[in-house]
């Protein structure tokens, strides 16, 4: 095992988890089942780069052994998106070499591949050419992909027209030999829009793809996407549809002629809960029919199962998630539901008539076991069980230094229902403990009873610290289904801040939080309702971490990546007519208010919420703010919204407990 794809060995001693131990930790993702279900591949690579570059390795395991994860390439460049030819068992897989410039290529290995076999270029790319996606047809004997271009004199202080479409994903298609070669590709649709992206329909001989108008952000989720058919043979393109809104998943093309799809439960409205909808035989006439999902609980993934029409949803139902198997008829069973635990990601494939083999990535902060991969077969008319641990990636993390979890019920002022979860440390009394309100991001989102340490998710450190941390699933967020995740359409510091403070409130009253030692931190949308919080003149924070929140709705709509979703959030947008309702909810209008100790963390080149958020607010605190305020902002160079280096992530991790250390012991 190289050590540039596996978890760094830490002492075993007691004690809190270390900045280094959780920004060391590994990126398990892309689940990926054989047709047969026998073999499961997936990634594994570094969290956080330590140099210039991403990495990851590509790993095999059989469902069917214990502890049967090996890894088969090197992991020395950014090996990703693997997937199983439908009938040699070879795998194909994206890699991008840092030599390269980081352009992504199309690989193949064989089923029984080690470390030492040396991949096979699948197809023939042209100069500049980098794959974006690829999908293998339904019958192997074709493979489209999507692809950029780029010119060999561009450079990153060439002057540049803003927006000018020369990022663009165009679709293409290959042959792939019967055996061992490089094919050929040839462009099927290369326009002025975006392929944003693609699905094979059943029959192999034509493809549903998406464009937009610009392969940015903004494009998707901005504007309507629109979705059409290619039919190979005849090179033409028909069956025009225009999505209202983002969707989250592929469209899946099925075998009775329909098409389904996730979409918002109500479509005019941008934040809204997601469902699943079909629309009929693209031959015919008719909108699309909603299917399932929205009322108390949301679609979060679809995927395509490629027997008998059937297909399979991810569903969050509050903080369980459920994987629900639909049949051609569109009547649908659960087969799979967790139970104390989250899953991270997951696949499925249908091995019988109605027999199911499941892979899911699966940890609990209820028992103490860290993220792995899982496998479990769902028989006919039964719950699918897990029944083989299939990885030991993560047993660095003893169960002994494992903060504990465990689900949280109130009710807000409003008599709205809510929950959350609460950490701590393993064994510890939760009785008068320091208390950190950990919110996080989103607001479309939604904490679970993992264990695992994704990006900015900072309530296992800092529940290891010896504190408790409460962290809720405020309205706005994922798993209520619609009324609740719509309260964040225009609503921020409203019904989203008075759950966060009711938690707060009844943790208080139960005797678990010490109301004289209380903090609140968060990143992103959690940053905005830390900066909200501290701004209320009946906050009692002793501390508060601001990591890149928003504190001006109406200048994030100027300069954000996504100007359309935070005019939504926000209220309007700073060329929205009439009053200005963005500032209702921006905490920079409240500086004056501010006396809790104050630190803010920023990439310097976040695209989704500018640095501007951070120095604006932090000028206004220096200037109308309490003396004891004291703000100190700190910007990390070279970092977007989503931090890659590990040097930087360690430092945020060793600033947030000192922050929150020096004033709630």
């Amino acid at each position: 095992m190289l050590a540039s794809s596996t978890s760094p060995t830490y002492p075993t001693t007691p004690g809190p988890l270390t900045a280094e131990e959780v920004a060391g930790t590994v990126a398990i993702s892309s689940l990926t089942l054989s047709p047969d279900g026998q073999h499961v591949a997936y990634c594994v690579g570094p969290r956080y780069r330590t140099g210039d570059h991403t990495t990851s390795a590509l790993w095999i395991a059989r469902t069917s052994v214990e502890e049967s994860a090996r890894q088969i390439t090197s992991g020395s460049t950014h090996d990703y998106a693997p997937s199983f030819h439908p009938t040699s068992g070879d795998i194909y897989f994206l890699s991008a070499t840092p030599e390269a410039g980081g352009i992504s290529k199309i690989y193949r290995l064989p089923g029984n591949a080690t470390t030492d076999t040396e991949p096979t270029g699948a197809v023939d790319l042209m100069e500049g050419q980098s794959v974006s996606s690829y999908e293998i047809s339904p019958d192997g004997i074709t493979i489209a992909f999507t692809a950029k271009t780029s010119k060999a004199d561009e450079k990153r202080n060439t002057i540049r027209i803003w927006r000018d479409k020369s990022d663009r994903a165009s679709l293409y298609l290959a042959d792939l030999p019967a055996h061992v070669g490089v094919s050929t590709a040839r462009a099927l649709v290369s326009t002025d829009d975006h392929v944003e992206s693609f699905s094979w329909c059943p029959d192999s001989r034509s493809l549903l793809f998406r464009s937009t108008s610009h392969a940015d952000q903004e494009s998707l989720y901005g504007e309507h996407v629109r979705e059409a058919i290619f039919d190979i043979a005849s090179g033409t393109v028909h069956s025009h549809f225009t999505h209202p809104c983002s969707t989250r998943s592929k469209s899946i093309p099925r075998e009775c002629g329909d098409i389904v799809f996730l979409q918002n439960k109500s479509p005019d409205v941008f934040f809204s809960s997601q469902s699943v909808w079909a629309r009929g035989d693209p031959t015919t006439t008719g909108g699309p029919a909603h299917i399932k999902y929205g009322t108390t609980d949301d679609a979060l993934r679809i995927v395509n199962l490629g027997h008998d029409s059937r297909y399979v949803v991810a569903v969050a139902r509050g903080m369980d998630t459920a994987l629900d198997v639909f049949d051609v008829e569109h009547n649908s069973r659960t087969v799979y539901e967790t139970r104390d635990d989250h899953i991270s990601d997951w696949d499925m494939k249908l091995i019988g008539v109605d027999r199911y083999a499941f892979v899911v990535l699966r940890s609990s902060g209820v028992r103490g076991e860290p993220l792995e991969i899982w496998a479990g077969i769902a028989e006919a008319g039964l719950a699918g069980k897990v029944m083989h641990k299939l990885t030991s990636h993560n047993t660095w993390l003893s169960r002994e230094r494992m903060p504990m979890s465990r689900l949280f019920s109130w009710t807000s002022p409003d008599g709205q229902d809510v929950q959350g979860v609460i950490a701590y440390p393993r064994g510890a009394a939760v009785r008068s403990m320091p208390t950190v309100a950990v919110v996080h991001g989103g607001p479309y989102s939604r904490d679970t009873l993992d264990l695992s340490f994704q990006e900015w998710s900072w309530r296992h450190f800092l529940a290891s610290q010896g504190y408790l941390v409460l962290s809720p699933n405020y309205r706005g967020s994922t798993g209520r289904g619609d009324k609740f995740a719509q309260a964040a359409n225009g609503g921020m510091g409203t019904t989203d801040w008075m759950d966060v403070q009711s938690m707060i409130d009844q943790s208080i009253a139960e005797g678990m939080t010490d109301p004289d030692r209380v903090a609140i931190a968060g990143y992103s949308q959690g940053g905005f309702l830390t900066a909200w919080g501290i701004s209320r003149t009946s906050n009692i924070f002793k501390a508060a971490v601001n990591g890149a929140g928003i504190t001006d709705w109406g200048m994030l709509t100027g300069t954000s990546a996504l100007p359309d979703l935070e005019a939504a959030l926000g209220g309007g947008a700073l060329w929205t007519p009439g009053e200005t309702l963005y500032l209702r909810g921006s905490p920079i209008r409240d500086c004056k208010n501010v006396r809790t100790p104050l630190l803010l963390l920023h990439g310097e080149q976040d695209r989704i919420v500018p640095l501007s958020q951070a120095i604006a607010f932090l000028r206004g605190v220096e200037r109308v703010g309490h003396p004891e305020a004291k703000p100190t902002l700190v910007i990390y160079p070279g970092e977007d919204h989503k931090f890659q280096q590990r040097v930087n992530a360690e430092d945020v991790l060793r600033r947030l407990a000192q922050h929150i250390g020096s004033y709630l012991h």
